[in-house]
């Protein structure tokens, strides 16, 4: 079983949502969060003939479980739905979890899918 934590764009949160239930893979946790990748600042320009540097970029945090036989299925989607081409489209970090557990059944592991 594999924790996957996948950093994506605001705008593509849909798309990814869509692949993934598209899958079969309903249950995911997301947040909005302030990310820095490893590129320098990143120029927006903001209309009026004005721009600003940014250090950190709006992004939301994607966390779900999988069996280790889906974790790169789920990678490939996440990749195809979130990449726009362009620096800053994301990460994706794979985790090991040691166990899951059903908190109403109390059903563990690959029961909790």
């Amino acid at each position: 079983m594999k924790k996957v934590e996948a950093f994506v764009r605001p705008e593509r949160l849909d798309d990814v949502k869509a692949s993934l239930l598209k899958m079969g893979h309903r249950s995911m946790i997301n947040y909005d969060i302030w990310y820095r990748g490893t590129e320098n600042e990143i120029n927006q320009h903001q209309g009026h003939g004005r721009s600003s540097l940014h250090d950190f970029m709006p992004k939301v945090k994607i966390e779900l479980m999988v069996k280790d036989e889906s974790v790169q299925n789920i990678i490939e989607a996440i990749c195809d739905s979130a990449s726009s081409g362009q620096i800053g489209d994301g990460k994706i970090f794979i985790l090991p979890a040691e166990e899951a557990v059903r908190i109403q059944t109390r059903e563990t592991g690959d029961a909790v899918f």
